[in-house]
């Protein structure tokens, strides 16, 4: 079943509406931790180099992805790997890589491929 043209108008503006929130939220929780590992004893961040894998497929999804992650506190986009599958992620505190890679992917990509397939 297809959306017809105003729903699928709609969809988008709820879309964006909730991308927008999203990276809201994500940016004062990634503030937050940063000000915490900022202020706590040297010695205890845990940095990483994580790859992400792409659900995303449009040049401008992963281009917008990749920004929100540099965007965010804490995080750096570093590349994307040449065939699209993988973006790769400089984060300064990671103790479970498995589960920041997960973070990104539930939060900000999922925002991300409903507005940006």
């Amino acid at each position: 079943m297809t959306l017809s043209s105003p729903a699928r108008g709609w969809a988008l503006v709820v879309g964006w509406a909730r991308l927008i929130i999203t990276l809201i939220i994500e940016l004062l929780k990634a503030t937050w931790a940063t000000l915490k590992m900022v202020y706590s004893p040297p010695g205890t961040a845990r940095p990483a180099i994580l790859a992400v894998p792409l659900d995303t497929k449009s040049p401008l999804g992963i281009t917008s992805f990749a920004n929100m992650i540099t965007l965010t506190p804490g995080t750096t986009t570093l590349d994307v790997a040449d065939d699209e599958t993988l973006l790769y992620v400089h984060a300064l505190d990671a103790p479970d890589s498995a589960e920041a890679v997960q973070g990104m992917k539930d939060s900000l990509e999922n925002c991300v491929k409903r507005v940006l397939p």
